[in-house]
Protein backbone atom coordinates (compact mmCIF):
# COMPACT_ATOMS: atom_id res chain seq x y z
CA UNK A 1 0.00 0.00 0.00
CA UNK A 2 0.98 3.32 -0.77
CA UNK A 3 2.30 6.16 1.49
CA UNK A 4 -0.83 8.33 0.32
CA UNK A 5 -3.33 5.56 0.26
CA UNK A 6 -1.83 5.11 4.18
CA UNK A 7 -2.39 8.96 4.74
CA UNK A 8 -6.26 8.52 3.37
CA UNK A 9 -6.74 5.85 5.84
CA UNK A 10 -8.72 7.12 9.34
CA UNK A 11 -7.09 5.62 12.37
CA UNK A 12 -9.91 2.94 13.08
CA UNK A 13 -8.92 1.61 10.00
CA UNK A 14 -4.93 1.46 10.40
CA UNK A 15 -5.62 -0.65 13.56
CA UNK A 16 -7.79 -3.12 11.71
CA UNK A 17 -4.90 -2.55 9.08
CA UNK A 18 -2.53 -3.63 11.84
CA UNK A 19 -4.68 -6.45 13.58
CA UNK A 20 -5.04 -8.27 9.99
CA UNK A 21 -1.38 -7.56 9.63
CA UNK A 22 -0.90 -10.07 12.89
CA UNK A 23 -3.74 -12.30 11.56
CA UNK A 24 -1.75 -13.08 8.76
CA UNK A 25 2.03 -13.72 10.35
CA UNK A 26 -0.17 -15.22 12.90
CA UNK A 27 -2.11 -17.34 10.35
CA UNK A 28 1.42 -17.95 8.22
CA UNK A 29 3.56 -19.37 11.74
CA UNK A 30 0.33 -21.49 12.19
CA UNK A 31 0.71 -22.55 8.52
CA UNK A 32 4.41 -23.16 8.67
CA UNK A 33 4.37 -24.74 12.18
CA UNK A 34 2.07 -27.79 10.90
CA UNK A 35 4.09 -27.76 7.72
CA UNK A 36 7.09 -28.04 9.83
CA UNK A 37 5.62 -31.03 11.84
CA UNK A 38 4.29 -32.78 9.17
CA UNK A 39 7.45 -32.95 7.17
CA UNK A 40 9.72 -33.50 10.24
CA UNK A 41 7.56 -36.38 10.96
CA UNK A 42 7.69 -37.97 7.46
CA UNK A 43 11.28 -37.91 7.48
CA UNK A 44 11.12 -39.42 11.24
CA UNK A 45 9.04 -42.12 9.72
CA UNK A 46 11.48 -43.12 6.74
CA UNK A 47 14.27 -43.16 9.38
CA UNK A 48 12.43 -45.62 11.78
CA UNK A 49 11.00 -47.77 8.34
CA UNK A 50 14.34 -47.89 7.14
CA UNK A 51 16.13 -48.74 10.29
CA UNK A 52 13.40 -51.70 11.26
CA UNK A 53 13.69 -52.95 7.57
CA UNK A 54 17.46 -52.98 7.87
CA UNK A 55 17.37 -54.99 11.45
CA UNK A 56 14.98 -57.35 10.07
CA UNK A 57 17.33 -58.02 7.34
CA UNK A 58 20.24 -58.53 9.90
CA UNK A 59 17.97 -60.59 11.87
CA UNK A 60 17.12 -62.91 9.02
CA UNK A 61 20.94 -62.83 8.01
CA UNK A 62 22.45 -64.02 10.90
CA UNK A 63 19.68 -66.78 11.61
CA UNK A 64 20.68 -68.18 8.01
CA UNK A 65 24.41 -68.04 8.44
CA UNK A 66 23.85 -69.60 12.20
CA UNK A 67 22.46 -72.60 10.68
CA UNK A 68 24.42 -72.90 7.37
CA UNK A 69 27.72 -73.29 9.40
CA UNK A 70 26.03 -75.65 11.42
CA UNK A 71 25.00 -77.55 8.68
CA UNK A 72 28.57 -76.77 7.33
CA UNK A 73 30.37 -78.40 10.23
CA UNK A 74 27.75 -80.90 11.25
CA UNK A 75 28.53 -82.74 7.22
CA UNK A 76 32.12 -83.75 8.14
CA UNK A 77 33.27 -82.03 5.15
CA UNK A 78 36.91 -80.87 4.85
CA UNK A 79 37.84 -77.90 3.27
CA UNK A 80 40.72 -79.01 1.69
CA UNK A 81 39.43 -81.83 0.22
CA UNK A 82 38.33 -81.24 -3.65
CA UNK A 83 35.32 -83.62 -3.16
CA UNK A 84 34.05 -82.27 0.32
CA UNK A 85 34.74 -78.61 -1.21
CA UNK A 86 32.46 -79.62 -3.83
CA UNK A 87 29.62 -80.91 -1.98
CA UNK A 88 30.06 -77.58 0.40
CA UNK A 89 29.86 -75.45 -2.27
CA UNK A 90 26.76 -77.68 -3.55
CA UNK A 91 24.78 -76.53 -0.48
CA UNK A 92 26.08 -72.92 -0.25
CA UNK A 93 24.29 -72.91 -3.17
CA UNK A 94 20.86 -74.42 -2.35
CA UNK A 95 21.08 -72.39 0.59
CA UNK A 96 21.74 -69.31 -1.88
CA UNK A 97 18.71 -70.30 -3.57
CA UNK A 98 16.42 -71.25 -0.99
CA UNK A 99 17.13 -67.71 1.00
CA UNK A 100 17.22 -65.76 -2.56
CA UNK A 101 20.68 -64.43 -1.51
CA UNK A 102 23.03 -63.02 -3.53
CA UNK A 103 25.98 -64.86 -2.89
CA UNK A 104 27.50 -67.76 0.01
CA UNK A 105 30.86 -67.94 0.37
CA UNK A 106 33.54 -68.77 2.58
CA UNK A 107 36.92 -66.54 3.54
CA UNK A 108 39.67 -68.14 4.80
CA UNK A 109 41.70 -66.30 7.69
CA UNK A 110 44.02 -64.24 5.54
CA UNK A 111 40.79 -62.59 4.08
CA UNK A 112 40.36 -64.66 0.07
CA UNK A 113 37.76 -66.45 -0.95
CA UNK A 114 37.78 -70.15 -0.18
CA UNK A 115 35.01 -70.94 -1.81
CA UNK A 116 32.01 -70.29 -3.11
CA UNK A 117 28.48 -71.10 -4.02
CA UNK A 118 29.26 -70.63 -7.91
CA UNK A 119 32.75 -71.60 -8.46
CA UNK A 120 33.28 -69.53 -11.32
CA UNK A 121 33.31 -66.51 -8.95
CA UNK A 122 36.05 -67.60 -6.41
CA UNK A 123 38.52 -66.14 -8.75
CA UNK A 124 37.07 -62.83 -9.77
CA UNK A 125 38.43 -59.86 -8.19
CA UNK A 126 36.58 -57.07 -7.15
CA UNK A 127 35.34 -57.54 -3.59
CA UNK A 128 36.55 -54.44 -2.05
CA UNK A 129 33.99 -54.15 0.05
CA UNK A 130 35.52 -57.18 2.31
CA UNK A 131 38.55 -55.04 3.36
CA UNK A 132 36.00 -52.03 4.65
CA UNK A 133 34.19 -55.21 6.60
CA UNK A 134 37.43 -56.08 7.81
CA UNK A 135 36.52 -56.00 11.32
CA UNK A 136 32.99 -57.74 11.28
CA UNK A 137 35.02 -60.46 9.59
CA UNK A 138 37.87 -60.16 12.70
CA UNK A 139 34.96 -60.69 14.58
CA UNK A 140 33.49 -63.85 13.10
CA UNK A 141 36.94 -65.61 13.59
CA UNK A 142 36.83 -64.84 17.34
CA UNK A 143 33.35 -66.84 17.24
CA UNK A 144 30.82 -63.87 16.33
CA UNK A 145 28.10 -63.55 14.31
CA UNK A 146 28.15 -60.34 13.14
CA UNK A 147 26.51 -57.85 10.28
CA UNK A 148 28.25 -55.45 8.11
CA UNK A 149 27.51 -51.99 7.52
CA UNK A 150 24.62 -51.04 4.39
CA UNK A 151 27.22 -51.49 0.92
CA UNK A 152 26.50 -49.54 -2.30
CA UNK A 153 28.00 -51.32 -5.44
CA UNK A 154 27.32 -50.29 -8.66
CA UNK A 155 23.62 -48.62 -7.24
CA UNK A 156 23.27 -51.60 -6.16
CA UNK A 157 22.31 -51.61 -1.97
CA UNK A 158 23.25 -55.14 0.02
CA UNK A 159 24.05 -56.60 3.35
CA UNK A 160 26.58 -58.94 4.66
CA UNK A 161 26.57 -61.27 7.39
CA UNK A 162 29.79 -63.00 8.57
CA UNK A 163 29.37 -66.22 11.26
CA UNK A 164 32.72 -68.77 11.98
CA UNK A 165 33.22 -71.91 10.73
CA UNK A 166 34.94 -75.18 10.58
CA UNK A 167 35.87 -78.39 8.86
CA UNK A 168 36.54 -81.73 10.19
CA UNK A 169 39.84 -80.74 10.62
CA UNK A 170 39.26 -77.61 13.06
CA UNK A 171 40.20 -75.49 9.98
CA UNK A 172 38.90 -72.14 10.50
CA UNK A 173 37.04 -69.91 7.93
CA UNK A 174 34.55 -67.52 7.82
CA UNK A 175 30.62 -68.20 6.05
CA UNK A 176 29.40 -64.80 4.15
CA UNK A 177 26.33 -64.59 3.08
CA UNK A 178 25.10 -61.48 1.34
CA UNK A 179 21.52 -60.28 0.37
CA UNK A 180 20.04 -57.58 -1.38
CA UNK A 181 18.81 -54.78 0.27
CA UNK A 182 16.69 -53.07 -2.77
CA UNK A 183 13.74 -51.96 -0.13
CA UNK A 184 16.74 -49.41 0.29
CA UNK A 185 16.35 -48.24 -3.44
CA UNK A 186 12.52 -47.63 -2.55
CA UNK A 187 13.17 -45.71 0.90
CA UNK A 188 15.56 -43.39 -1.16
CA UNK A 189 12.52 -42.80 -3.83
CA UNK A 190 10.44 -42.18 -0.39
CA UNK A 191 13.63 -39.44 0.63
CA UNK A 192 13.29 -37.50 -2.38
CA UNK A 193 9.64 -37.10 -2.93
CA UNK A 194 9.62 -35.85 0.63
CA UNK A 195 12.49 -33.70 0.24
CA UNK A 196 10.73 -32.53 -3.55
CA UNK A 197 7.41 -31.97 -0.83
CA UNK A 198 9.46 -29.60 1.50
CA UNK A 199 10.29 -27.85 -1.57
CA UNK A 200 6.46 -27.92 -3.06
CA UNK A 201 5.56 -27.23 0.68
CA UNK A 202 7.48 -23.67 1.35
CA UNK A 203 6.21 -22.81 -2.95
CA UNK A 204 2.98 -22.97 -1.32
CA UNK A 205 3.77 -21.13 1.95
CA UNK A 206 5.28 -18.28 0.23
CA UNK A 207 2.40 -18.41 -2.33
CA UNK A 208 -0.40 -18.23 -0.22
CA UNK A 209 1.70 -15.78 2.46
CA UNK A 210 1.56 -13.47 -0.99
CA UNK A 211 -2.12 -14.31 -1.69
CA UNK A 212 -2.97 -13.32 1.53
CA UNK A 213 -1.22 -10.44 1.53
CA UNK A 214 -2.77 -9.08 -1.74
CA UNK A 215 -5.79 -10.37 -0.37
CA UNK A 216 -5.67 -8.37 3.18
CA UNK A 217 -4.15 -5.07 0.69
CA UNK A 218 -7.06 -5.26 -1.45
CA UNK A 219 -9.37 -6.02 0.91
CA UNK A 220 -8.46 -2.62 2.51
CA UNK A 221 -8.41 -0.81 -0.65
CA UNK A 222 -12.08 -2.05 -1.02
CA UNK A 223 -12.99 -0.94 2.27
CA UNK A 224 -11.09 2.38 2.05
CA UNK A 225 -13.37 3.23 -1.57
CA UNK A 226 -16.55 2.22 -0.12
CA UNK A 227 -15.67 4.75 2.86
CA UNK A 228 -14.36 7.51 0.37
CA UNK A 229 -17.49 6.96 -1.67
CA UNK A 230 -19.80 6.53 1.47
CA UNK A 231 -17.46 10.29 2.70
CA UNK A 232 -18.38 11.36 -1.09
CA UNK A 233 -22.00 10.51 -0.77
CA UNK A 234 -22.90 12.55 2.25
CA UNK A 235 -20.96 15.38 1.38
CA UNK A 236 -22.79 15.43 -2.20
CA UNK A 237 -26.26 15.13 -0.58
CA UNK A 238 -24.92 17.86 1.98
CA UNK A 239 -23.64 19.93 -1.00
CA UNK A 240 -27.25 19.20 -2.46
CA UNK A 241 -28.88 20.95 0.32
CA UNK A 242 -26.93 23.60 0.99
CA UNK A 243 -26.71 24.92 -2.73
CA UNK A 244 -30.41 24.75 -3.22
CA UNK A 245 -30.58 26.63 0.22
CA UNK A 246 -27.88 29.30 -1.06
CA UNK A 247 -29.31 29.49 -4.66
CA UNK A 248 -32.97 31.09 -3.02
CA UNK A 249 -31.17 34.02 -1.08
CA UNK A 250 -28.62 34.40 -4.33
CA UNK A 251 -32.17 35.35 -6.04
CA UNK A 252 -33.73 37.40 -3.49
CA UNK A 253 -30.42 39.23 -3.48
CA UNK A 254 -29.99 39.77 -7.06
CA UNK A 255 -33.61 41.01 -7.53
CA UNK A 256 -33.42 43.53 -4.63
CA UNK A 257 -29.94 44.64 -6.26
CA UNK A 258 -32.32 45.10 -9.23
CA UNK A 259 -34.60 46.86 -7.34
CA UNK A 260 -32.36 49.17 -6.09
CA UNK A 261 -30.67 50.03 -9.54
CA UNK A 262 -33.71 51.56 -10.98
CA UNK A 263 -34.66 53.59 -7.81
CA UNK A 264 -31.66 55.24 -7.97
CA UNK A 265 -32.23 59.10 -8.27
CA UNK A 266 -29.37 59.54 -10.84
CA UNK A 267 -29.46 56.51 -13.42
CA UNK A 268 -26.62 58.07 -15.78
CA UNK A 269 -24.44 57.52 -12.59
CA UNK A 270 -24.73 53.74 -11.65
CA UNK A 271 -23.20 52.55 -8.87
CA UNK A 272 -20.10 50.35 -9.91
CA UNK A 273 -20.84 47.95 -6.92
CA UNK A 274 -24.06 47.33 -8.32
CA UNK A 275 -21.99 45.11 -11.17
CA UNK A 276 -19.56 43.52 -8.43
CA UNK A 277 -22.82 41.77 -6.76
CA UNK A 278 -24.26 40.95 -10.29
CA UNK A 279 -20.33 39.29 -11.40
CA UNK A 280 -20.61 37.83 -7.68
CA UNK A 281 -24.00 36.43 -7.87
CA UNK A 282 -23.24 34.56 -11.66
CA UNK A 283 -19.80 33.58 -10.08
CA UNK A 284 -21.65 31.96 -6.69
CA UNK A 285 -24.63 30.63 -8.76
CA UNK A 286 -21.60 28.90 -10.93
CA UNK A 287 -20.99 27.30 -7.96
CA UNK A 288 -23.61 26.38 -6.24
CA UNK A 289 -24.35 24.85 -10.20
CA UNK A 290 -20.94 22.32 -9.74
CA UNK A 291 -22.43 21.44 -6.63
CA UNK A 292 -25.72 20.35 -7.87
CA UNK A 293 -24.07 18.85 -10.90
CA UNK A 294 -22.25 16.49 -8.32
CA UNK A 295 -24.92 15.97 -6.10
CA UNK A 296 -26.89 14.23 -8.86
CA UNK A 297 -26.64 11.45 -10.55
CA UNK A 298 -26.11 11.76 -14.64
CA UNK A 299 -29.43 11.28 -16.13
CA UNK A 300 -28.52 9.75 -19.57
CA UNK A 301 -30.86 10.40 -22.91
CA UNK A 302 -28.98 8.27 -25.34
CA UNK A 303 -29.32 8.47 -29.21
CA UNK A 304 -27.49 8.03 -31.90
CA UNK A 305 -25.53 10.82 -32.37
CA UNK A 306 -22.84 12.32 -35.01
CA UNK A 307 -19.77 13.45 -33.07
CA UNK A 308 -18.31 14.68 -35.55
CA UNK A 309 -20.33 18.03 -36.10
CA UNK A 310 -20.88 18.19 -32.64
CA UNK A 311 -17.37 18.51 -31.72
CA UNK A 312 -16.57 21.12 -34.64
CA UNK A 313 -19.19 23.02 -33.54
CA UNK A 314 -17.21 23.09 -29.70
CA UNK A 315 -13.71 23.90 -31.98
CA UNK A 316 -15.27 27.06 -33.93
CA UNK A 317 -17.60 27.85 -31.01
CA UNK A 318 -14.00 28.89 -29.01
CA UNK A 319 -12.47 30.18 -32.04
CA UNK A 320 -14.21 32.83 -32.53
CA UNK A 321 -13.78 33.92 -28.73
CA UNK A 322 -10.32 34.09 -29.53
CA UNK A 323 -8.86 31.00 -28.63
CA UNK A 324 -7.19 28.82 -31.63
CA UNK A 325 -8.66 25.40 -31.26
CA UNK A 326 -7.25 23.29 -34.39
CA UNK A 327 -9.17 20.12 -35.48
CA UNK A 328 -7.90 16.77 -36.03
CA UNK A 329 -9.91 14.03 -37.59
CA UNK A 330 -9.65 11.90 -40.43
CA UNK A 331 -13.32 11.01 -40.64
CA UNK A 332 -16.25 13.06 -42.09
CA UNK A 333 -19.17 11.23 -39.68
CA UNK A 334 -19.16 9.23 -36.65
CA UNK A 335 -22.19 7.80 -34.61
CA UNK A 336 -21.68 6.94 -31.52
CA UNK A 337 -24.96 5.93 -29.34
CA UNK A 338 -24.37 8.69 -26.20
CA UNK A 339 -25.86 11.74 -24.09
CA UNK A 340 -24.75 14.59 -26.40
CA UNK A 341 -25.81 17.36 -24.31
CA UNK A 342 -23.27 15.41 -21.68
CA UNK A 343 -20.41 14.26 -23.94
CA UNK A 344 -20.72 18.12 -25.11
CA UNK A 345 -20.91 19.58 -21.26
CA UNK A 346 -17.38 16.93 -20.69
CA UNK A 347 -15.57 18.31 -23.97
CA UNK A 348 -16.76 22.34 -23.17
CA UNK A 349 -15.04 21.70 -19.70
CA UNK A 350 -11.64 20.25 -20.94
CA UNK A 351 -11.25 22.81 -23.33
CA UNK A 352 -12.14 25.99 -20.79
CA UNK A 353 -9.35 24.19 -18.92
CA UNK A 354 -7.31 24.20 -21.63
CA UNK A 355 -8.02 27.75 -22.14
CA UNK A 356 -7.07 28.65 -18.47
CA UNK A 357 -3.97 26.26 -18.76
CA UNK A 358 -2.51 28.69 -21.72
CA UNK A 359 -2.60 31.40 -20.00
CA UNK A 360 -3.83 35.11 -21.52
CA UNK A 361 -1.70 36.17 -24.03
CA UNK A 362 -0.23 32.56 -25.69
CA UNK A 363 -0.61 32.17 -28.78
CA UNK A 364 -0.47 28.75 -28.39
CA UNK A 365 -3.39 26.24 -30.09
CA UNK A 366 -5.41 23.68 -28.12
CA UNK A 367 -5.91 20.58 -30.36
CA UNK A 368 -9.47 18.54 -30.24
CA UNK A 369 -8.88 15.14 -31.66
CA UNK A 370 -11.84 12.33 -32.73
CA UNK A 371 -10.64 9.19 -34.18
CA UNK A 372 -12.50 5.48 -33.95
CA UNK A 373 -9.77 2.53 -32.76
CA UNK A 374 -10.27 -1.11 -32.09
CA UNK A 375 -9.05 -2.78 -28.77
CA UNK A 376 -9.64 -6.72 -28.27
CA UNK A 377 -12.24 -6.60 -31.32
CA UNK A 378 -14.17 -3.58 -29.38
CA UNK A 379 -14.36 -0.50 -31.15
CA UNK A 380 -13.94 2.27 -29.55
CA UNK A 381 -14.18 6.52 -29.61
CA UNK A 382 -11.42 8.58 -28.87
CA UNK A 383 -11.79 12.45 -27.96
CA UNK A 384 -8.96 14.49 -26.92
CA UNK A 385 -8.12 18.12 -25.91
CA UNK A 386 -4.30 18.65 -26.07
CA UNK A 387 -3.07 21.61 -24.57
CA UNK A 388 0.11 23.06 -24.49
CA UNK A 389 0.55 24.49 -20.86
CA UNK A 390 2.85 23.59 -17.84
CA UNK A 391 1.71 20.22 -17.45
CA UNK A 392 0.36 18.11 -14.79
CA UNK A 393 3.35 17.37 -12.65
CA UNK A 394 2.87 13.88 -12.18
CA UNK A 395 -0.42 15.13 -10.37
CA UNK A 396 -2.76 13.34 -13.29
CA UNK A 397 -4.73 10.83 -10.95
CA UNK A 398 -5.57 13.66 -8.22
CA UNK A 399 -7.07 15.87 -10.96
CA UNK A 400 -10.83 13.82 -10.74
CA UNK A 401 -10.87 13.54 -7.34
CA UNK A 402 -13.60 15.94 -5.72
CA UNK A 403 -12.67 19.55 -4.58
CA UNK A 404 -9.29 18.99 -6.27
CA UNK A 405 -7.77 22.13 -8.16
CA UNK A 406 -4.68 23.51 -9.47
CA UNK A 407 -6.61 26.96 -9.72
CA UNK A 408 -6.58 29.70 -7.32
CA UNK A 409 -10.09 30.02 -7.11
CA UNK A 410 -13.04 27.12 -8.38
CA UNK A 411 -14.56 24.18 -6.71
CA UNK A 412 -12.69 21.09 -7.52
CA UNK A 413 -15.74 19.59 -9.32
CA UNK A 414 -15.63 20.16 -12.71
CA UNK A 415 -13.47 16.98 -13.53
CA UNK A 416 -14.83 14.91 -11.18
CA UNK A 417 -18.19 15.64 -12.88
CA UNK A 418 -16.87 14.94 -16.27
CA UNK A 419 -15.33 11.50 -14.67
CA UNK A 420 -18.86 10.78 -13.42
CA UNK A 421 -20.50 11.51 -16.76
CA UNK A 422 -18.11 9.82 -18.98
CA UNK A 423 -18.40 6.50 -16.39
CA UNK A 424 -21.95 6.70 -16.81
CA UNK A 425 -21.53 6.23 -20.65
CA UNK A 426 -19.39 2.98 -19.76
CA UNK A 427 -16.14 5.03 -20.77
CA UNK A 428 -13.31 6.11 -18.96
CA UNK A 429 -11.19 9.36 -18.93
CA UNK A 430 -7.42 10.11 -18.43
CA UNK A 431 -5.08 12.42 -17.58
CA UNK A 432 -1.75 12.21 -19.87
CA UNK A 433 1.36 14.06 -20.01
CA UNK A 434 3.13 13.45 -23.43
CA UNK A 435 7.02 14.25 -23.51
CA UNK A 436 6.60 16.86 -25.63
CA UNK A 437 5.01 18.46 -23.00
CA UNK A 438 1.35 20.23 -21.97
CA UNK A 439 -1.40 17.63 -21.32
CA UNK A 440 -4.02 15.44 -23.06
CA UNK A 441 -7.04 14.56 -21.47
CA UNK A 442 -7.98 11.22 -23.16
CA UNK A 443 -12.43 10.53 -22.95
CA UNK A 444 -12.70 6.17 -24.29
CA UNK A 445 -15.94 5.52 -25.20
CA UNK A 446 -16.73 1.90 -25.95
CA UNK A 447 -19.74 0.80 -28.04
Amino acid sequence: MSQREKMTLTAAQLRLLRRRKRTVVMVMMVTFFFLLLYNLSSYFFLRKMGGELEHALDQRLMAAASLTAELIERSGSSFSDAADADDVRLSLNRIRLAQELEAAYLINPEGRVLLDARRELERVAGRSYLAADSLEIRAALGGAVQASRLHTVAGNHFKSVYAPVSDVYGQTAVLALEANAGFLRTMDQFYQALYLGVVVSLLLLAALAVFLTLAMLQFVRTENRLYQSERLASMGQMAATVAHEIRNPLAIIKSTADVLREKQTQPERTDEFFGYIDEEIVRLNRIVSDFLAYAREPRLEMSQCDLVPLLLGLAARFSRQGTAVEWECSVAHLFHRCDPGQIEQVVLNLLINARQALGEGTEAAITLRLAEQRRLGRALVVIEVQDHGPGLQGRGREIFEPFFTTKASGTGLGLAVCKRIVEAHGGEIEAVEPPSGGTVMRIILGS
